[in-house]
C-alpha cells in the first residue's frame, strides 16, 4: 500500500495475492472521513496519476479499499489495533 507526505502512506509492491502493504506517517489533515459522513472513508493522493480518490471501509469493518480514479490502481489499508486516526493518505 501507500504512504502520504506530510501525512505519507506510502506501498510497497503487491505479493502474489495482489495485495498491497501499506504504511504511513504523521496526519495532515484529519477533515476527511469526519463523522459527517455516510460511510468512513479515507482521503489518498494517487501519486501514479496525480489524483485524489477514497478508500470505503468494508461491510465486516476490517480494512479500507478502493482504486486509483485515473489507472484503475487497487488498494487497500487493513484496519487494526494500534492503528492511526489519520484520514488522509498518499500511495506512490
Amino acid at each position: 500500500m501507500g504512504a502520504l507526505d506530510g501525512s505519507t502512506f506510502a506501498s510497497r509492491p503487491a505479493d502474489e495475492s495482489g495485495v498491497l502493504d501499506c504504511y504511513d506517517t504523521p496526519q495532515r489533515d484529519s477533515a476527511a472521513g469526519s463523522p459527517q459522513s455516510s460511510k468512513p472513508w479515507l482521503m489518498v493522493h494517487f501519486a501514479c496519476c496525480h489524483a485524489y480518490g477514497r478508500l470505503y471501509r468494508n461491510r465486516a469493518q476490517t480494512l479500507y479499499s478502493g482504486c486509483c480514479p485515473r489507472c484503475g490502481a487497487r488498494l487497500s489499508a487493513r484496519i487494526g489495533p494500534g492503528g492511526t486516526a489519520r484520514r488522509m493518505f498518499q500511495a506512490r
